[in-house]
């Protein structure tokens, strides 16, 4: 029986523990007095939600505890003391938490304190959400809670967690922006995501389970930014892939949120297939800057190393590669040096240089870096802060996201469902969107 099965049953999960308190982690951890004032602290949580919810019945009802009235009271307005209900809370987990009850009606009773159904109180699933978000696995998670409460959540329970914030995410999806940004940075990452069968097959424990297979999936993304200097992430779409159909497909979603050729002035992309016809369609005229990143970091796989330099040593297969990291490095540093500055006079003028001393060795290369070298300027006639011109000829703002999501998908191989995927997507956005308006108040 695997690890995170037998993390449901008390005696492994009772053991286990005392492993990890006794030996695996630093210090006494569970000494007494941790005991005694971790209970002190679940009784008071205990004490405080129990007032509460005394206190919503009170109101319900119109009546306090033992209060009289001179004539008699239906059964939907008559207290029958309480029932005791588990809660887990960021503080701990409560057994036995007395809820009032009536003697009949209780249905009709919403609470403000405790939802129905809720088992988990306050924000102590929203902080399992952000440990989602932050790279830990569902089983992780379940560790986690095992560590801090004693107790283990299903991975259906996990999951519900997700589905709670999809509402959310669909919501985000279909709104309209409020105010469309100016600029728009897109690009695509492939991941792996696993899709049903259709087929169904038992579990050890004689469970039927749907058959998955693993496809690959490109996530479609676009970044807005003002010119405040703030920047988030504005819509997304998972897809097949990066063809003029999902792409033309992607824009019209962005068009109806509010991103069209009136409000956007500047589309930044690193030249993916498909795009230009699907910008025709739906943004036809705005323009349309080439990455300049991609564009040096393309240069690489044109390189020919001609008339290479050799050091004499002893060892020459050495000798050879050194001298082609040379080049290299030579080549891509005087690419970048042609985008210094703001003046487009000045980096053309920089850019005939770049194709004057390179061209005898390197002519495919300098080949492809004049191929849509105009592309590459389309920032300069853009009406924008200058300060800020470097957040928009690249689309480096936005592959942020693909590197969180890439070490996500490391820790657990592949994306159970493709709900699941743009939920942490979705984290992500919202985590890195967070902690840059921060930074901005922090300036002000």
């Amino acid at each position: 029986m695997s690890h995170a099965k037998q993390l449901h049953h008390r005696r492994y999960l009772h053991d286990y523990l005392e492993i990890i308190n006794r030996e695996g982690l630093p210090g006494n951890v569970k000494n007494e007095l941790c005991l005694q004032v971790q209970g002190t602290v679940i009784a008071t949580v205990q004490r405080v939600i129990e007032a509460a919810l005394e206190e919503e019945l009170t109101a319900y009802l119109g009546l306090e505890r033992y209060e009289h009235l001179g004539r008699g009271r239906p059964p939907e307005a008559t207290r029958s003391g309480s029932y005791p209900r588990a809660l887990l809370t960021q503080y701990g987990s409560i057994a036995d938490l007395r809820v009032p009850k009536l003697r009949r009606g209780n249905g009709a009773l919403s609470w403000q304190s405790i939802s129905r159904y809720e088992r988990c109180w306050g924000p102590l699933l929203d902080h399992q959400v952000m440990s989602y978000c932050l790279g830990h696995s569902l089983r992780d998670l379940q560790e986690t809670l095992a560590l801090t409460l004693g107790e283990v959540l299903s991975l259906a329970a996990c999951n519900h967690i997700v589905a709670r914030v999809a509402k959310h995410l669909e919501v985000f999806k279909t709104q309209p922006l409020a105010s469309p940004p100016p600029i728009i940075l897109v690009d695509g990452m492939w991941v792996k995501i696993a899709y049903p069968t259709g087929e169904w097959r038992l579990d050890a424990q004689g469970r039927r389970r749907s058959v998955k297979r693993k496809h690959k999936r490109v996530v479609l993304s676009a970044l807005g930014v003002w010119p405040d200097g703030h920047w988030e992430i504005v819509h997304w779409k998972v897809a097949e892939g990066e063809r003029a159909d999902t792409w033309q497909a992607f824009f019209g979603e962005l068009y109806r949120k509010g991103v069209t050729e009136v409000t956007t002035d500047l589309v930044v992309s690193d030249g993916a297939n498909g795009l230009e016809s699907a910008l025709d369609y739906h943004l036809y005229g705005v323009a349309h800057q080439r990455c300049i990143f991609h564009k040096i970091k393309q240069l690489a796989d044109h390189l020919v190393f001609g008339d290479l330099t050799v050091e004499p040593t002893g060892d020459a297969e050495q000798a050879t590669r050194q001298a082609k990291r040379q080049r290299k490095k030579a080549v891509l540093a005087a690419a970048s040096w042609v985008y210094d500055g703001a003046c487009e006079a000045d980096i053309r003028e920089r850019a005939a240089r770049f194709r004057d001393t390179w061209q005898g060795r390197e002519s495919e290369a300098v080949a492809n870096f004049f191929v849509d070298f105009d592309k590459t300027l389309a920032y300069l006639a853009i009406a924008f802060p200058e300060s800020l011109l470097g957040l928009i000829r690249t689309t480096n703002l936005l592959e942020r996201f693909p590197k969180e999501m890439r070490r996500k998908q490391r820790d657990i191989g592949m994306f159970q469902s493709e709900q699941g995927c743009e939920v942490l997507w979705y984290l992500l956005a919202k985590r890195e969107t967070a902690k840059q308006r921060a930074m901005l108040q922090s300036r002000l």
